[in-house]
């Protein structure tokens, strides 16, 4: 009895799984959605190469989908398995099955969360949009120089974007995007207004001296790891500058080194942006920096201190005198 009773369990269960993997009315899910009345929005990322049903399971765990074998299914029935998307999406478990898979595959469009992170080039953002397939290689590069935005921030500028583009003012955050209706001159334009809303709210903000302190922030995003640095190493520069020395930062001059790997001769070379031989700040920012370097580039902290150097350790290590700072650079850097 109690054999039997644990075969027809047995059976229900295998029924069951079958069923499930088999699913003969996949379809009817493809209009269904998780709730319908949602007005929920959420940001599902994609990373490339990813399988469809490595998809599909993330976005049933996600309650964005009613089922992750249908939507295997569809994809398949679809033949779409090789026009899956990567990056991130907004979706909403309003959606149904169907619009998801739209969404997902080249078959379709919707909102993409694009997200650039503090201390992008203008470069690594050109390479991310190409990568997404929204421009061709250089596009959005080329129009930070060329297009038409008038900001009273960007005609302080002692030459204008058309000279320099404009590195530094393309403020790191997510931006939502349409891509059926992407442009580039758009995408710049929201992050350009975002710039304006943000610096302009920090404590102190002077728009005289927006230029200098917008490279010194770059700077700051390039060379600090923990953000309780940012302050003193921000009076450093400041002070650096103010009194007319080297300023010494290598950041800037791998700014435009393409290996990423600065020899002697990188060095010892005569170009604005080596501020190992050049006085003063180089000619643009070096990438785009977020709020907390922008802050305290707007707000240094005074201290004795004239050198810094991170350690090998991860840690910032100061000094007044450059027989400190060689004593730590034998210490630190071993």
């Amino acid at each position: 009895m109690e054999k039997r009773i644990l075969q027809f369990i047995l059976l229900v269960l295998l029924l069951f799984v079958g069923f499930r993997y088999w699913h003969p009315f996949w379809r009817y899910d493809l209009n269904e959605a998780v709730d319908a009345g949602s007005t929920e929005k959420v940001v599902f990322s994609i990373e490339k190469g990813s399988a469809a049903k490595t998809i599909a399971s993330d976005l049933y765990d996600q309650d964005l989908i009613v089922s992750d074998i249908s939507f295997v299914r569809d994809v398949e029935d679809q033949d779409l398995s090789g026009s899956l998307r990567y990056g991130s999406f907004v979706l909403s478990p309003s959606m149904t099955l169907a619009d998801v898979v739209k969404i997902l595959t080249t078959e379709g469009t919707g909102t993409l969360a694009l997200t650039v992170p503090e201390g992008f080039t203008v470069d690594q953002i050109d390479a991310r949009l190409t990568d997404l397939g929204l421009i061709k290689a250089g596009e959005f590069k080329t129009q930070t120089f060329n297009g038409t935005f008038t900001y009273d921030f960007l005609t302080s500028k002692e030459t204008t974007h058309q000279t320099t583009g404009l590195e530094g003012y393309l403020f790191p955050d997510t931006y939502f995007i349409d891509d059926a209706s992407f442009s580039v001159d758009g995408l710049i334009t929201q992050m350009l207004n975002n710039f304006q809303t943000k610096v302009s709210a920090i404590e102190g903000y002077d728009p005289t001296k927006l230029e200098d302190t917008l490279i010194i922030a770059s700077m700051l995003e390039k060379e600090v790891k923990d953000p309780a640095d940012l302050g003193t190493i921000s009076g450093i520069i400041w002070k650096r500058y103010n009194e007319d020395w080297l300023l010494g930062i290598d950041a800037t001059l791998l700014y435009i080194d393409s290996d990423g790997i600065l020899s002697a001769d990188d060095l010892a070379a005569d170009n604005p942006y080596n501020t190992r031989t050049q006085k003063g700040l180089p000619p643009t920012a070096i990438c785009n920096p977020g709020l907390a370097a922008l802050t305290a580039a707007y707000k240094p902290v005074d201290s004795e201190y004239y050198y810094y150097l991170t350690g090998n350790d991860g840690l910032m290590y100061y000094a007044t005198t450059n027989e400190e700072h060689e004593k730590n650079k034998a210490e630190y850097l071993k």
